[in-house]
């Protein structure tokens, strides 16, 4: 039931995964980066090729923390089984429980319904574009400063990140994705961290952050313009999923010109490897 898509045949799905978006997005974005280079140690899985209605983009080998992240493309809910059986492959052979990004809420559903060990460990995310003639430059006080997230932020960023709790790579996660992804930092004239976001590594920018002494200044809206500015050149697909209880990013969002993707909302699911829960 899943068929791995070999190197050569990264342009092609991608090219077929475009013309999915915004649906497709999490897993567009991971295989443009394969099929660039920028990213290795991955595998990709269909149901079949080339007429495929799941795609699977996973690690490559086992790792030792408690999940490994995951990223999907399901077609639409009648695809749900087949959707389950290529994950059923993948987390066998990476011995491990799996943590699913990129599938719509109703896809989950109906997969938490058929395998009743899997679950969801927050509210869902509302899609949320960014088109491009809403891309605006925001001023930033002149003393400040704009460069990028770097190393010695890791710890910052994964303290101040309400979800961090959940991942228990989570330092390695965003050390990987500041060395690999697009960001950008403001600092103050002590060269302190006071305003950051980045794009994760399914393609989604987040983790944005303001130190509560420099809001109202729109340092969170100027560092996401900045960073959409970055994207464009990339012609990444601009968009953010937000937590569905989070008002006040919902506001920000608004504000800041993002436009609802409906109907399209994700959630964040654990999908145990039930051979190590029966162990």
């Amino acid at each position: 039931m899943a068929h791995q898509v070999l190197s050569e045949d990264y342009c092609s799905l991608e090219k077929f995964l475009r013309n999915d978006l915004p649906f497709s997005a999490s897993a567009h974005y991971l295989v443009k980066q394969l099929r660039k280079g920028s990213l290795t140690k991955r595998m990709v899985w269909v149901d079949r090729w080339s007429d495929y209605s799941v795609v699977v983009v996973s690690d490559d080998k086992h790792k030792t923390a408690d999940s490994q992240r995951v990223y999907c493309f399901c077609r639409d809910t009648k695809s749900t089984l087949v959707l389950d059986a290529v994950l059923q492959h993948v987390t066998k052979l990476l011995s491990n429980t799996l943590f699913l990004f990129g599938l719509r809420s109703e896809v989950l559903d109906q997969l938490i319904s058929h395998r009743s060990s899997a679950y969801r460990v927050s509210t869902d995310g509302v899609i949320m574009n960014m088109q491009l003639e809403n891309i605006s430059q925001i001023p930033i006080p002149n003393r400040l400063t704009v460069t990028n997230l770097k190393q010695k932020h890791v710890e910052t960023v994964v303290q101040e990140w309400p979800y961090s709790g959940i991942f228990s790579d989570c330092k390695e996660w965003v050390s990987d994705m500041i060395k690999q992804n697009p960001s950008v930092c403001i600092e103050n004239e002590q060269r302190d961290p006071v305003a950051w976001i980045l794009q994760q590594d399914y393609g989604c920018i987040g983790m944005l952050h303001v130190i509560p002494e420099y809001r109202r200044a729109k340092l969170g809206s100027a560092v996401t313009m900045l960073l959409m500015e970055k994207l464009l050149k990339e012609e990444d697909y601009l968009y953010s999923a937000v937590n569905l209880d989070n008002k006040p990013s919902l506001a920000f969002h608004e504000r800041n010109n993002f436009e609802y993707v409906s109907p399209f909302s994700v959630g964040f699911v654990v999908y145990p490897y039930e051979d190590g829960l029966q162990k």
